[in-house]
């Protein structure tokens, strides 16, 4: 029965080297397979055998690999040619060791075997550490007269077998600068992956400041994990004495105003869909003429009839600009059984305001509601939208170095800007996620989020698995 077996390697993060061990080698050119060892994880095949009792166990871990001894035949129709494919197994390993030194910038090399050939069986593939080539003692004097090197040995320090690819998995999101996106790819892996954040202004853009990062995944959000995010004040519910009104200066060319005929506190806007989970609200709000506004925001916690009834502690909103107020968390069915008989399940929420009658109006323009299964603040930095690669700033957060590092650098000098005062909390699961962020124009201590500017956001996972091994 013929069987399958290929490996991959990248020369960028875009083109794939096939080394494939078994094709063309009927015109005397390619890797012929002579022998396939398939190892043990982790450990000698006596250490695994449950018939040895005072053997250690092996246990998942993060650590350890699986070995796979092959003896191959590498062939060539010239010279050329032979060493091409020599150089193909020599190069598997030096990819492979790369990854490890620089997993942002390269993608993971990984085997695939398909028993059966390409007809039947279930294709599997897993991760590559690391390829050594051994050669035989007289390969040097024989090759000339028959192009070929036999007995060719190839050891490969592999992860275990899994039906996906090892490889990244990035996601490019473009939208507003209050904006969420859901990822196109699923994070893979069985373990927490490494990642990638990158975060960087759309040429021509207004100028950036501050960035808050947010993110839900499907499993912890359940079926509404990329819904809510912005919230249009003028497409929600209007309350008392507000009404829908245009303005340039607003997201989308639109407004609520609050004039505030009834002073006393009462709902100016309402909406629903708030997802399972832990959110942070925030509101781009202004008032005009002497009015200072006192608004807070409410909202369905664990009563499951639709009243609204958990109220957030008041902001005052005194300026006549438009400025981004943070009005604290607010929670939907947060440690409730509900979750986890029925995941879309949502909640209602409401804004509501007091203000002094006659002294001028409260400007709504939306309500943003962040999740904080994870989470990220970064501020203290200048970020330029420009429309070439040395020019434009990045903001770029990773776990690559096995503790979570954020800074802020320009173009492809990778030189670091001034540092920056960030939080960061993020630890993207398995399965598919939504990214939702703000990015900011400071102005002191306050800052806004400029309706016409564009952010692009690329998140890119670098999947892990559980190994077998010793401890």
């Amino acid at each position: 029965m013929a069987h399958t077996l290929k490996a991959y390697y990248y020369t960028d993060p875009a083109t794939a080297v096939t080394v494939d061990f078994y094709g063309a080698v009927a015109d005397n050119d390619g890797i012929a397979v002579d022998s396939y060892q398939m190892g043990i994880p982790g450990i000698e095949q006596a250490r695994n055998n449950s018939l040895y009792s005072d053997s250690p166990r092996p246990v998942y871990s993060k650590h350890g690999t699986v070995t796979d001894v092959l003896t191959v035949t590498v062939r060539g129709s010239t010279n050329t040619n032979l060493y091409t494919n020599l150089h193909l197994l020599a190069k598997l390993g030096e990819y492979a060791r790369a990854w490890h030194r620089s997993v942002a910038n390269i993608q993971q090399p990984y085997v695939e075997l398909k028993p059966g050939g390409s007809s039947s069986g279930e294709t599997v593939r897993a991760s590559i550490f690391d390829c050594r080539v051994e050669m035989p003692a007289d390969w040097a004097n024989t090759q000339d007269a028959t192009l070929m090197i036999e007995d060719v040995t190839v050891t490969i320090e592999r992860g275990l077998w899994y039906a996906a690819t090892p490889t990244t998995v990035a996601s490019t999101l473009v939208g507003n600068h209050a904006g969420s996106l859901s990822t196109s790819t699923a994070v893979g892996g069985d373990t927490s992956s490494l990642y990638v954040l990158q975060l960087s202004l759309a040429a021509g853009a207004t100028t950036g400041h501050r960035y808050i990062v947010g993110y839900r995944s499907k499993v912890a959000g359940g079926t509404n994990y990329a819904s809510l995010g912005r919230k249009e004040a003028e497409s929600q519910t209007n309350g008392t004495d507000t009404t829908d009104a245009a303005d340039a200066t607003a997201s989308a060319g639109n407004k609520v105003e609050c004039t505030f005929a009834t002073g006393t506190l009462a709902t100016r806007l309402s909406g629903t869909g708030i997802p399972y989970g832990v959110h942070r609200v925030f509101a781009r709000m202004k008032i005009t003429g002497t009015q200072v506004a006192t608004v807070n925001v409410k909202y369905q916690d664990t009563d499951q009839t639709g009243a609204v009834y958990k109220a957030n502690s008041s902001t005052p909103v005194s300026s006549t600009s438009w400025l981004v107020y943070d009005l604290g968390v607010v929670r939907y069915f947060e440690n409730s059984i509900a979750i986890s008989v029925d995941d879309s399940l949502t909640g209602v929420w409401a804004l509501d305001a007091s203000g002094t009658p006659a002294a001028g109006n409260l400007d709504i323009d939306w309500l943003y509601f962040m999740p904080t299964e994870g989470y990220i603040t970064a501020s203290g930095f200048t970020m330029v939208g420009s429309s070439t690669d040395t020019t434009t700033t990045y903001l770029y957060i990773t776990n690559v170095t096995n503790r979570p590092v954020a800074q802020c650098f320009r173009g492809l000098t990778y030189a670091e800007l001034s540092p920056l005062t960030y939080t960061l909390s993020l630890d993207p699961p398995q399965g598919n996620g939504c990214l939702y962020w703000l990015a900011g124009v400071d102005s002191g201590s306050v800052f806004d989020v400029k309706p016409e500017a564009f952010a692009v956001v690329t998140l890119t996972s670098y999947p892990r698995y559980l190994m077998p091994s010793v401890v």
